[in-house]
């Protein structure tokens, strides 16, 4: 259920931003969502989107698997990651590039990833981003 509903939250935060689609995959490829965002020269940006949802509060550093990290983090289509405290209907985000390296732990095989809450001038910044 926590999966679910962190789910439709992001869906609905993701369509709040104007996509021109947001598509889920009909089979496991690795990322939640596929979304795409018309940018100024008339062509689509495309991202792919993992969604993690915790009924805990979010720490400044959000632990993932590495194996998910390093598929998303070294696709040829930029990855973002949405963080949703499903209590308090938070959300959070952290592009997934290889060059976030701190917070490795081996023993857990998690890699803990620096993410920002989502304010209305984030949300603001972010949708420039995704069109840029």
């Amino acid at each position: 259920m926590v999966g679910r509903r962190g789910e439709l939250i992001a869906e609905l935060f993701l369509q709040e931003m104007n996509p021109s689609f947001v598509a889920k995959p009909t089979s496991d490829l690795g990322y939640d969502f596929l979304v795409g965002f018309p940018n100024t020269n008339g062509g689509i940006n495309n991202y792919a989107v993992q969604v993690k949802a915790t009924e805990q509060p979010v720490p400044s550093r959000f632990p993932i698997q590495t194996t998910v990290y390093k598929c998303l983090a070294h696709s040829n289509i930029p990855a973002l990651l949405i963080v949703v405290d499903v209590k308090q209907n938070l959300l959070f985000y952290a592009w997934l590039t290889p060059e976030i390296t701190a917070g490795r732990s081996r023993e857990t095989h998690t890699i803990r990833i620096p993410v920002t809450e989502v304010n209305d001038l984030v949300k603001e910044e972010l949708r420039k981003q995704l069109a840029s």
